[in-house]
């Protein structure tokens, strides 16, 4: 979400100077994305004030997980047209690989001669465990955009709205419970058949790569972009308020329709920002905070009882402590961070 599904090749921006090709605002945005992943996952605000923390949890902190696949589509475009796809996913996957084997500590369960146990291990190496899911869905999110890197723009346009569309009424139907009593309502209530490179992953990985493809950022103009910010988070706020106020705090919520705009306009506005330099190191904080947040995060929570808020705040501190001690190490071993 990640500085590691980035390229770190240098962003061919032709209004930037040489020395200076990347763009720091998308890095930026990224630790800022990153921090809103930490406090989803820990609790942000929810001890402390429910409605407020689930707003938060449930509403604005799920722009974080679309903007990661916005940014690393819109970067994979000039990875195809400069012929480093094998190079890109070669680097995801074995990031991908590190960090699992990484948080094996926490999944890989007693050795048991049994289906269940194989099943659920080969399941973890496929979906991923945890946040990890990210980087599985991003490696399938990108061969699917080469299958359709040269579709017609409203063939790749329905297909986006119909994977995604699919993937929030599996959500919906799943939390409200729908199809109450069926085997739909096990299945469509199991987190990874939602929560996918099909029906998350590809969509906003491809509304990435269309952006840069059509230059859809220089097309569109800053007051429209800045509307569609204004009524997408509106809309965000309604729909996560709506959730709360019917199903309380019932479920979760990763599909949120309301993201299909915010989540591009978010990134639009910031990439014509356009703040250049030639230094990545906020952009391998995020990665770094992303990627041992939960390390840090179960190995304090059985130990340390400071309520939810405080420790999400003392999760992001040690992992910035941490990401600080790793930069050394990737910069000898490529896939760390």
């Amino acid at each position: 979400m990640l500085t590691s599904a980035s390229p770190d090749l240098p962003n061919p921006l032709k209004s930037a100077p040489a020395s200076l090709q990347r763009n720091v605002s998308i890095d930026v945005l990224k630790l800022v994305l990153a921090f809103m992943v930490v406090g989803l996952h820990v609790g942000l605000l929810q001890d402390t004030t429910p409605l407020i923390g689930y707003l938060f949890g449930n509403g604005v902190f799920r722009i974080a997980v679309p903007i990661f696949f916005i940014i690393n589509g819109f970067y994979f475009f000039p990875i195809l047209q400069r012929g480093e796809a094998r190079r890109w996913f070669s680097r995801v996957v074995m990031l991908y690989l590190f960090w699992t084997v990484i948080y094996g500590y926490f999944w890989i369960p007693p050795l048991e001669p049994s289906l269940f146990g194989i099943a659920k291990f080969f399941h973890t190496i496929v979906i991923g465990y945890f946040h990890l899911w990210y980087l599985s869905g991003m490696i399938g999110a990108a061969l699917l955009v080469i299958v359709f890197r040269s579709s017609k723009p409203r063939v790749a346009a329905i297909v986006v709205l119909g994977l995604y569309g699919t993937g929030v009424f599996i959500q919906y139907a799943g939390n409200y419970h729908v199809f109450s009593g069926t085997v739909f309502d096990r299945i469509f209530n199991l987190l990874w058949v939602y929560r996918n490179f099909l029906f998350l992953g590809f969509p906003f990985f491809y509304i990435g790569f269309a952006i840069n493809k059509y230059g859809l950022q220089k097309r569109l103009s800053s007051g429209h972009i800045l509307l569609a910010v204004a009524i997408g988070a509106a809309l965000l706020l309604f729909e996560s308020s709506m959730n709360y106020f019917i199903r309380g705090s019932d479920g979760g919520y990763d599909n949120l329709a309301a993201l299909l705009l915010i989540c591009p306009a978010i990134f639009i506005a910031v990439h014509n920002c356009k703040l250049y330099s030639n230094q990545k190191r906020i952009a391998t904080y995020s990665s770094g905070i992303y990627l041992v947040h939960m390390f840090v995060l179960q190995t304090l929570q059985p130990h340390v009882d400071i309520g939810l808020t405080a420790m999400t705040l003392l999760v992001m501190v040690v992992s910035i402590g941490i990401t600080a001690a790793l930069i050394p190490l990737s910069r000898r071993v490529a896939f760390v961070l």
